[in-house]
């Protein structure tokens, strides 16, 4: 195992004690944390000494100038969505994007904004939509990236053939220096520049040094540079060669950190398109549609992109992706993605029409599907932004991997440089995934590398060299938007030639003289091979594991599925819930993964798979399973949770609180029998201080407990003959506090002509999985599977009223039993494929777009919460289909995430302020500003109880439809 302290740890003390006495922020220099801030989207791993979070411009100053004192380098980090290994390295990491994400100044009128490091991308296009604006440059990752991170490597994304890169929109930046200091870069005329130069101090040599630059090198940039419209390898020295008035924000534009911090800048904004449209052409020979591109490009598309079969079969196989692929035709070896914008709808259609018959009669594909409509043309680029993730959710070590990723090509030299390399990769023995920007010449290419493997480190190595040999050959270059990290900066002299390098040397002394910015980036590079996170020299643990994890390849898999791409810091959606709320990198999806690899790799001790530190980093992760079904590579974070939690409360014990909670359906049976006087209790002050004791918020009250079970109800009511059945899952929220729910269930399922089939005195038990008690939830599991076997055929299904009921049947259920019992799981598979909750079966049964019942016509607005479980498993639809078949419903669906609550989480003491603020994102805004009549919707027992709390009444679906029927 590597040793988890670094050679000058000791000086590290006093420097961390310095900063924890100065700053207000976050200062964080724990072995945990390190670990966490170790990995980007990219292929590397490097340690920093520590962390630093500013709260603002002063204290990132004040950290720069302590950090200084002691002669550490800075990395300044952002989302951490590069690919390169751009923020990685052995310095103070400075994490801009939790405090430090203000939008300081929009100026409508004069078209700029004025913007924190910090601020996302997205968020910023949020702000300027009202006003007909937006930023430019729009990455592929835009929903988490931050303009400082777009800033250093020069971002651009699909539309740069209509509005270019970063570089384009820069009119002035803050540059903090290695030492502390702060200059302003401004556009300067040719006069105004001459003055800086004449001045003294910092500035004016920085000044003086790009002058001498321009004139000393000026000749031989003209010549080496390629003209091409993407390239951010190196600096930005060809920007010198521009008409005056020039801008030193140019140079830092790309840079990559290593210049300077920037807290602020300020950027020109852009108009949106008023309508878009695409053309989609369906190609059956990639390298033959190709040749068509500088035809494409004389109808001047706004943006010309391409996506291959690699990435289309992966959207296929994705939860979220493959509903967003109506307008895929066939199976094409590729798609090309025309994008026109107009003035007005007739203006998109005929440039549609115009370029799709164009291509129609150069044989250019196979089809062509012409898109107008928003909400269509948006699934195009969710699945062209997930291209990436997508190619990495490969369930194999042998991985599409970035290394030639980003390479440039004249577009008129596109298809020959692509026949020669597709010849030199087959010839390799190797596939890659190809997508990226055909319209500027810029392609991601991503051969299947395993990384463990001796022969294919060396091979990439190969590869990379005779790539970069192809690209110079075809007057290319190795990255169009990228930048160089640690994956290419070791090539910037072969691909610039020694004098274009001294230059870029000579900058980045005249900025950094003491090497402290980012260094290692740009210039003076390590080794393609050197800080690799995974290599052959890579000690893979073991660890026992109580839950099956065969389907992600091992638990092992399971966490190095996460390539940190970053998609669980986004704002929107189920995942992740808990950085929605906090904004720290500490409580993503990514930090929980990296904290489980770094232990299976052996970065840290095996014991620490038990610790506290692994705890405190889990801690806040609800279980929502959002990042099953949103995250590209579909890391199971539910399921490794419930695994540590088992490991953990084995070797440390299981707490009184953990016990209650687990064992709810026992305690809800017990109780049961005197249902009136544990109702009086709980309220009691009495009750609360005891269930403080035990961990539980005094700020809620527990369910009370109905005076009828549901069973007992249904016991009572008249058999019916119905030729089809039903087997209705009586869980154990439906039986002992809300019967009402079954009873609606009840009316609606007898009315549609069914006999139901009660499974009652069983709970599916997820209560004890969620809490970690897994050999009891298999000993459950198996009673559940053995009585349900006995009652169920090929054509019965089983439904659950219960969302969470359902997860469990279908996808808990197969990793407590595994894969080793064949007879039983092949039970198990057989449960799941008949499971559905009441919205799936009720959605199978929609005729024409209406249930086949009979209804009242009363107006009602209705507000939908969907539960976590329901969006992981099945998505809305079916629920928001099936409400808007029922007349007189205005159904209108909350774009919440989690509601917060969570299970057994939001009762916890610790946990009751934070599944508030959670709910407050956007579950409780909407409810409160909806008008009183409106009818809520909700089919978790967990939601409607954290919507109870906002002191609004929420009814499950088979409540809302059983409203609105007619009696019978």
């Amino acid at each position: 195992m590597t040793s988890n302290r670094h050679p000058f740890d000791h000086n590290m003390e006093v420097l961390f004690k310095s900063l924890r006495e100065h700053l207000k922020g976050d200062v964080r220099s724990d072995a945990l944390s390190r670990k966490i801030y170790s990995v980007d989207a990219s292929i590397y791993e490097v340690e920093p000494l520590g962390i630093v979070i500013p709260k603002d411009k002063n204290e990132l100053l004040l950290t720069i100038q302590i950090a200084a004192s002691y002669g550490v380098p800075i990395i300044a980090r952002g989302a951490a969505t590069g690919i390169t290994g751009g923020c990685l390295g052995k310095g103070l990491v400075i994490d801009l994007s939790k405090y430090m994400n203000h939008i300081l100044e929009m100026n409508i009128e004069q078209g700029y904004v004025v913007c924190e490091a910090g601020v996302v991308q997205d968020r910023l296009n949020e702000a300027l939509s009202p006003y007909g604006f937006r930023l430019g440059p729009d990455t592929s990752t835009g929903n988490r990236a931050t303009l400082g991170g777009m800033l250093a490597n020069n971002a651009a994304g699909a539309r740069s053939l209509f509005y270019g890169k970063m570089v384009d929109h820069v009119t002035e930046v803050e540059l903090i220096l290695a030492d502390g200091m702060l200059i302003k870069f401004p556009l300067v005329s040719e006069t105004e520049w001459q003055k800086k130069c004449e001045s003294n101090g910092v500035e004016g040599r920085i000044y003086r040094e790009i002058l001498r630059i321009k004139q000393k090198y000026g000749h031989v940039i003209k010549e080496r540079f390629p003209p091409i419209p993407r390239h951010v390898s190196g600096y930005n020295l060809d920007r010198l060669l521009d008409a005056p008035p020039l801008n030193v924000s140019w140079l830092i534009a790309g840079s990559e950190g290593t210049l300077g911090i920037a807290p602020q800048m300020t950027l020109q904004i852009a108009k949106k398109p008023r309508h878009t449209g695409l053309c989609i052409i369906h190609s059956e020979n990639m390298l033959q549609t190709l040749s068509f591109v500088e035809t494409m490009l004389s109808h001047h598309p706004m943006a010309l992109e391409m996506i291959d079969d690699k990435i289309l079969e992966a959207a296929q196989l994705s939860p979220i992706i493959r509903s967003k692929l109506k307008w895929l035709h066939g199976k094409p070896h590729a798609v090309i993605v025309a994008e026109f914008e107009g003035a007005s709808p007739a203006e998109v259609e005929r440039k549609l029409d115009e370029f799709g018959e164009h291509m129609k009669t150069l044989h250019a594909g196979y089809s062509f599907a012409l898109l107008q409509n928003p909400q269509e043309i948006d699934s195009v680029w969710d699945v062209r932004k997930a291209g990436l993730g997508l190619l990495l959710s490969k369930r194999s070590y042998q991985r599409a991997i970035a290394f030639i990723e980003d390479i440039s090509i004249p577009p008129n030299r596109l298809t020959p440089f692509l026949e020669e390399f597709c010849r030199y990769l087959k010839n390799s023995g190797k596939e890659a995934g190809i997508y990226g920007h055909v319209g500027s010449g810029c392609m991601h290419i991503r051969p299947y590398i395993d990384l463990r493997k001796d022969d294919e480190v060396h091979l990439m190595q190969q590869i990379m060299e005779d790539v970069a040999e192809m690209v110079l050959k075809y007057g290319g270059a190795m990255s169009g938007e990228h930048g160089d990290g640690l994956v290419r900066s070791w090539l910037n002299e072969k691909l610039f030639g020694k004098e274009i390098y001294e230059a870029f040397c000579q900058l980045k002394a005249a900025f950094d003289p003491k090497n402290l910015m980012n260094p290692g980036k740009v210039v003076n590079g390590s080794p393609l091979l050197q800080n690799l996170r995974l290599s052959p020299e890579s000690q893979i643990e073991r660890i026992n594991t109580f839950l099956d994890f065969s389907a992600e390849g091992g638990i092992e898999l399971a966490a190095d599925l996460c390539n940190g791409n970053g998609q669980c810091r986004k704002a929107e959606g189920v995942m992740c819930p808990s950085f929605q709320v906090t904004g720290d990198e500490y409580h993503t999806t990514r930090a929980r993964a990296q904290s489980l690899r770094a232990i299976i790799h052996g970065k840290l001790d095996l014991k620490e798979f038990t610790s506290n530190a692994l705890y405190d980093v889990l801690d806040l992760c609800i279980e929502c399973k959002g990042c099953k079904k949103e995250c590209p590579s579909q890391v199971d974070m539910a399921k490794m949770k419930a695994e540590f939690l088992f490991q953990y409360q084995e070797k440390r014990g299981y707490s009184l609180r953990n016990r209650l909670f687990a064992y709810l359906p026992t305690l809800n049976r017990m109780s049961s029998q005197l249902a009136f006087l544990f109702n009086k209790c709980i309220s009691t002050s009495i009750v609360k201080t005891l269930l403080s004791l035990a961990g539980i918020t005094p700020h809620r009250r527990l369910p009370f407990l109905t005076s009828e079970r549901f069973s007992q109800w249904f016991k009572k009511q008249p058999k019916t003959q119905n030729s089809k059945t039903v087997i209705l899952f009586n869980d154990t929220f439906t039986e002992y506090h809300h019967p009402e729910i079954g009873q609606a269930a009840f009316k609606i399922l007898t009315a549609l002509g069914y006999e139901i089939i009660l499974f009652s005195g069983y709970c599916c038990g997820r209560p004890l999985f969620s809490k970690g008690f897994l050999k009891q939830a298999k000993a459950n599991a198996l009673k559940v599977i053995d009585a349900l076997d006995g009652l169920t055929d090929q054509t019965t299904p089983i439904i659950c009223l219960e969302p969470s009921c359902a997860s469990a049947l279908r996808d808990d259920f197969k990793g407590l039993i595994g894969t080793n019992e064949l007879q039983l799981f092949s039970k198990i598979t057989r449960i799941a494929s008949a499971c559905q909750t009441l919205e799936e079966f009720l959605h199978d049964h929609l005729q024409e777009g209406r249930l086949p019942l009979s209804f009242v016509e009363q107006h009602r607005h209705v507000l939908v919460h969907n539960h976590c479980h329901q969006k992981a498993l099945v998505g809305a639809k079916p629920t928001l289909d099936v409400l808007r078949s029922i007349p007189g419903f205005d159904v209108e669906e909350i774009h919440s995430g989690c509601c917060g609550m969570a299970g057994a989480f939001g009762y916890e003491k610790e946990h009751y302020d934070f599944s508030m603020q959670i709910g407050n994102l956007h579950l409780f805004p909407a409810i409160r500003n909806a008008p009183e009549a409106t009818l809520i919707v909700a089919s978790g027992f967990s939601c409607r109880h954290q919507i109870l709390q906002e002191g609004k009444k929420s009814y499950h679906l088979a409540e809302a439809i059983s409203l609105q029927m007619k009696m019978r």
